[in-house]
């Protein structure tokens, strides 16, 4: 194969990867408005109807949870994440894009490590049938899938960065921002 197809998969993958991250972004806010409704309906069962529920908060836990694992390859692929600035202002762009490598080679080493260990945690939730220990007693399961399946999600987010940075100086970047 030639760098002309390569760079074709390539821009494919990356494109599909992005558009999976702008969906799951959706579905982490769709999530946070259910919370909200859970949260809402809590507090009028308890406070006006004196009828609490013993579900609720863990369930909003899970929503939670899950929320926030899906939209990290999302917050990602925007760099919305938590960076510093003022080096990119500081530094030559050169010298940036460089940095940028670095920081998302490194990154994707420690998602990685930890994506590897969520989801050895998933399995032994699944195979020991784990349920929380509160009334309600949900399965564990539920909210490391969402956590190994975020985490997955952004391992493939760094390693599309990585790979557009190094393919940048060779081609123009058609597929940077996915949903705006």
């Amino acid at each position: 194969m030639g760098k002309q197809p390569m760079r074709k998969v390539w821009s494919l993958f990356a494109t599909s990867i992005q558009r999976l991250n702008v969906f799951l972004g959706y579905v982490a806010a769709l999530l946070i408005i259910v919370s909200t409704v859970a949260i809402t309906f809590e507090v009028v069962s308890r406070y006006v109807f004196r009828r609490p529920h013993d579900w609720n908060l863990e369930f909003n836990i899970f929503i939670l949870v899950a929320a926030t694992f899906l939209a990290a390859a999302h917050t990602q692929m925007k760099r919305g994440h938590v960076g510093i600035e003022v080096l990119d202002q500081a530094l030559p762009p050169r010298w940036n894009r460089w940095r940028r490598l670095l920081s998302d080679v490194l990154s994707l080493a420690f998602c990685a490590f930890l994506t590897v260990y969520i989801w050895k945690y998933f399995g032994q939730a699944w195979q020991g049938d784990w349920v929380s220990e509160s009334t309600w007693a949900p399965k564990v399961w539920i909210p490391y899938a969402f956590m190994g399946f975020g985490m997955t999600t952004l391992c493939l987010q760094f390693v599309v960065q990585i790979g557009d940075d190094l393919l940048r100086p060779a081609q123009k970047i058609e597929h940077d921002v996915v949903g705006d």
